[in-house]
C-alpha cells in the first residue's frame, strides 16, 4: 500500500497472498510493512506526488526490467537490506521475479517535508533527487528500519522520531547525489543517462568497470562520454568511481565492525594499503582514524 494521495496504476501487482500488512502515518509520512507469499512475476506502474523509499526485508528480486519516465533503466538485483528510491513525480514501470515469499517496507514522504528538513542545504545545491533502483547503503537501511519499528510504537514522540529518520534518509541521498546538476545545464549527460551510469557504478563498485561499458550505457562514444560525464559531475569517470568507493568505505567504517582489509575489498580496492592511500588523499586521514572518530 502507498498513501492514497499518490497516483498509481499498479504497484507490485501479481498473483500472491498477503500474510500481513501494518501501516502507520505521521502527517506527511506514511509507512507500510507488508509480508507476502506465493510470489511470481510482479508488475509495477507507479507515479506518486510523494518520494517513495522501499526497503527489501525478505526475499531476493533476481531478474526484471524497469523503465523510468518511459526510458529503459537497468534492473538492479536486490537482496534483503537493499533500498530502492523513486523521487516524486517519476513514473516507474516494469516487472521483476525472485523469491516465492518476501517482505518489504514502503515509506512515502511529501516533498514539502523533505524541503523543510533539509532547508538551505538542498536549495544551495540545486538538488534534484535521482532514482536509486537498488543499493546496499547501511545508513539508508538503518534509518528505514527505524521508521519501520515506529509502526507498532504508539509513543506520542513517534512523529518526531519518524521525521528524524526521514531527515537521515534524505541527507544521505543528498550526500551521495550531490553531483546531480542543475537541469538547466547543457552539454552534459541527461538525468536518465546519469542515473543509469551511476546505478551501474554502484552495482559493480567492487569490480573494474571499463569506460567502454559506461559509455555504452549512456549511448555515447568514449570521448564524448568522458567529456559529458566530467561536465555533469565535475570529475572524470575514474576519479568519480574512487569517490564513490571512498563514500561506501566510510559507511562500513562508521556502521560496521568489518576488518579494514575486508572493507577495502568489498569497496573495490585491491588491498588495505590501496584503500588507505586513496582515503588519505580524499579524506585527509587514515581509515582507522576515521573509524575511531
Amino acid at each position: 500500500m502507498i498513501d492514497a494521495s499518490t497516483s498509481i496504476s499498479t504497484f507490485k501487482a501479481g498473483h500472491c497472498r498477503t500474510i500481513s500488512r501494518k501501516s502507520r502515518s505521521w502527517e506527511r509520512i506514511q509507512a507500510d510493512h507488508v509480508r507476502r507469499t506465493g510470489l511470481a512475476k510482479e508488475e509495477t506502474s507507479l507515479v506518486s506526488n510523494r518520494h517513495i523509499v522501499l526497503l527489501n526485508l525478505k526475499g531476493n528480486a533476481e531478474r526484471g526490467d524497469y523503465a523510468l519516465d518511459g526510458k529503459s533503466a537497468s534492473f538492479v538485483p536486490r537482496r534483503p537490506g537493499s533500498v530502492l528510491f523513486i523521487p516524486a513525480n517519476c513514473h516507474w514501470t516494469g516487472w521483476e521475479v525472485g523469491a516465492s515469499s518476501g517482505a518489504y517496507l514502503s515509506i512515502s514522504v511529501e516533498p514539502s517535508l523533505v524541503a523543510e528538513l533539509l532547508g538551505r542545504r538542498a536549495i544551495n545545491q540545486n538538488v534534484c533527487f535521482s532514482p536509486v533502483l537498488g543499493c546496499e547503503d547501511p545508513v539508508l537501511m538503518s534509518a528505514a528500519r527505524g521508521i519501520g519499528a515506529e509502526i507498532s510504537d504508539r509513543s506520542p514522540l513517534g512523529a518526531l522520531v519518524a521525521e528524524s529518520y526521514v531527515a537521515t534518509i534524505f541527507a544521505q541521498l543528498l550526500r551521495t547525489q550531490q553531483f546531480v546538476p542543475d537541469v538547466r545545464k547543457t552539454g552534459g549527460l541527461s538525468p536518465a543517462s546519469l542515473s543509469r551510469v551511476i546505478e551501474k557504478i554502484d552495482e559493480d563498485l567492487e569490480s573494474e568497470l571499463s569506460l567502454a561499458q559506461l559509455a555504452e550505457i549512456a549511448g555515447l562514444s568514449i570521448p564524448h562520454f568522458c567529456r559529458a560525464f566530467k561536465q555533469t559531475t565535475g570529475a572524470p569517470p575514474y576519479a568519480f568511481i574512487v569517490q564513490r568507493r571512498i563514500e561506501r568505505a566510510k559507511e562500513y567504517l562508521s556502521h560496521s565492525s568489518m576488518p579494514i582489509t575486508d572493507v577495502a575489498l568489498i569497496c573495490g580496492f585491491s588491498s588495505s594499503s590501496h584503500l588507505a592511500n586513496a582515503f588519505r588523499r580524499e579524506v585527509g586521514m587514515a581509515p582507522s582514524t576515521y573509524r575511531a572518530l
